[in-house]
C-alpha cells in the first residue's frame, strides 16, 4: 500500500498521465475519423423519415434541436459526413420558402407558402446549423419535376426548368445564421410518374408520355417522347443547375438507379455525364444488390453494375455509390438472398469499391442506422 505522503508526492504526476492518456485516446478518435477525409461517407434523409426521426414543427424548436443531434451523434458513429437531406420532394419546401408551399411531411399546412408555415421556426435551418457543429455537410436534395407521385412537371417545357432552377437559387441563398448548404443535389425522378405530366403554367392540361406510338394510352391526350429525346431534354436542366451551382461555389451531383440501360431509356443521360464536362461535380448510381444475386444467389449484381458504372468514367466527376443500408434492415425478397445469408455486405462493398477507385459511399436510408435488424451489417462500419 501507498502512504499517504507518497501518494501526495506522485498524484499531480498520476493526474498528469491520465490526462496525456485521455488526449491521446482522443486524438486516436480524431485521426480515425481525419484518416480519409477526402472520402464521401454520405447518407440519405427523406422526406418519409421527418416524422420518425422527430423533425417536424409539431416538435417544439428546442426538441427538433435535440432529435437532430440525436440522429446526428448515430450518423457520426459510422463516419458519416454528409447529410443529403430532402429539401424538396413534390414541388414543396422544406426551408423558409416565399415562392413554394410548405411540406405536409413537415406537418406544416401545404396550403400556405413555407415562409409563413414555418413562422414559429425554421427547421431546415435548425438542422444545417446542427450539422455543420457536427463538422457535416448538407446537401439539399431535390426531385426536380416531382409534383406528386401521379403527376410531374413536363421535362420538355422551359418553365419546369425555370421552376427547378427558382428552387435551386432560393436553396443557394438560404442563410441560417451564417450556415449555407454546401450542395444541391437530385436524384433520377425525370420521366417517372404514374398517370402523366403537365405545364406549370396549364396545370389542368394533363397528358401521357409514351416512348413510341405502340405504347400509346387507350384514351386520353398523349406526347411521344423518344429515349433520345428525353436525355436532351433533362440534359438542359441539369446544364443549368451545374452552372448555378458552380457559380455559387458549391458542389452538384445527381444520384441515377443502378440500373444503365433503364437510366439511358428514361432520361439519365450517364455517357454524357460522366464524359463531358459542365454537367455536374458527383454522380451516386444506387447499386441496391449483393453479390448473391438471383434465386439461386450465384449473379455478382454488385460487382457487375459497379463496374459497368466505373467503365463509363472518362471524366473528372467524383464518383460515389449509393448502398441499400435499408435493404441490410429488412433482409427480404427472393431475388436478391445475400442480404439474408450474409451481415457483412455493406463492409464487403465498400471494401471493393475502395479498391477500384470509387471516391466513397452514400447509404440510403437515415432512419434505418436505429433499426436492430441493421446492426449487425452497421457494427462492421463502426468507426
Amino acid at each position: 500500500m501507498f502512504s499517504g505522503k507518497y501518494f501526495k508526492k506522485i498524484m499531480p504526476a498520476f493526474l498528469l498521465l491520465m490526462l496525456l492518456a485521455a488526449c491521446s485516446v482522443f486524438a486516436l478518435r480524431a485521426v480515425v475519423y481525419a484518416a480519409d477525409d477526402s472520402q464521401m461517407r454520405g447518407i440519405w434523409l427523406t422526406y418519409r423519415e421527418y416524422d420518425a426521426l422527430g423533425l417536424t414543427i409539431l416538435e417544439s424548436e428546442t426538441s427538433y434541436r435535440n432529435n437532430a443531434d440525436t440522429f446526428l451523434e448515430e450518423a457520426q458513429k459510422y463516419g458519416i459526413n454528409t447529410i443529403f437531406l430532402h429539401a424538396r420532394a413534390f414541388d414543396d419546401a422544406f426551408w423558409r420558402s416565399p415562392n413554394f408551399r410548405a411540406s405536409k411531411y413537415v406537418s406544416a399546412d401545404e396550403t400556405l407558402t413555407a415562409a409563413e408555415a414555418y413562422r414559429e421556426y425554421d427547421p431546415f435551418g435548425v438542422f444545417l446549423e446542427e450539422a455543420h457543429k457536427y463538422g457535416m455537410e448538407v446537401h439539399a436534395w431535390l426531385n426536380p419535376y416531382r409534383v406528386s407521385l401521379d403527376y410531374y412537371y413536363d421535362p420538355a417545357d422551359d418553365a419546369s426548368i425555370e421552376r427547378v432552377l427558382l428552387a435551386v437559387r432560393e436553396l443557394l441563398d438560404y442563410d441560417s445564421n451564417g450556415e449555407k448548404i454546401d450542395g444541391i443535389h437530385i436524384d433520377d425522378y425525370f420521366y417517372h410518374a404514374a398517370k402523366g405530366y403537365y405545364r406549370p403554367q396549364n396545370p389542368s392540361v394533363r397528358y401521357a408520355i409514351v416512348g413510341s406510338e405502340n405504347a400509346r394510352p387507350k384514351s386520353g391526350p398523349y406526347h411521344v417522347v423518344t429515349s433520345a429525346e428525353k436525355r436532351a431534354n433533362v440534359n438542359r436542366m441539369v446544364k443549368r443547375i451545374y452552372s448555378v451551382v458552380s457559380s455559387a461555389g458549391r458542389t452538384f451531383g445527381i444520384s441515377p438507379t443502378g440500373n444503365y440501360d433503364n437510366d439511358m431509356r428514361d432520361g439519365a443521360d450517364i455517357d454524357t455525364w460522366l464524359s463531358q464536362d459542365g454537367y455536374l461535380d458527383y454522380i451516386i448510381p444506387q447499386i441496391y444488390w449483393t453479390n448473391q444475386w438471383g434465386n439461386d444467389g450465384h449473379v455478382r449484381m454488385f460487382t457487375n453494375r459497379l463496374d459497368q458504372f466505373l467503365a463509363k468514367r472518362k471524366n473528372g466527376a467524383r464518383f460515389y455509390v449509393g448502398l441499400a443500408l435499408y435493404r441490410a434492415a429488412e433482409s427480404q425478397g427472393k431475388s436478391d438472398p445475400g442480404w439474408r445469408w450474409k451481415k457483412t455486405n455493406l463492409a464487403d462493398q465498400i471494401a471493393e469499391l475502395e479498391r477500384k477507385g470509387a471516391d466513397g459511399y452514400v447509404l440510403f436510408s437515415s432512419q434505418y442506422l436505429f433499426k436492430s435488424s441493421a446492426a449487425q451489417e452497421l457494427s462492421r462500419l463502426l468507426r
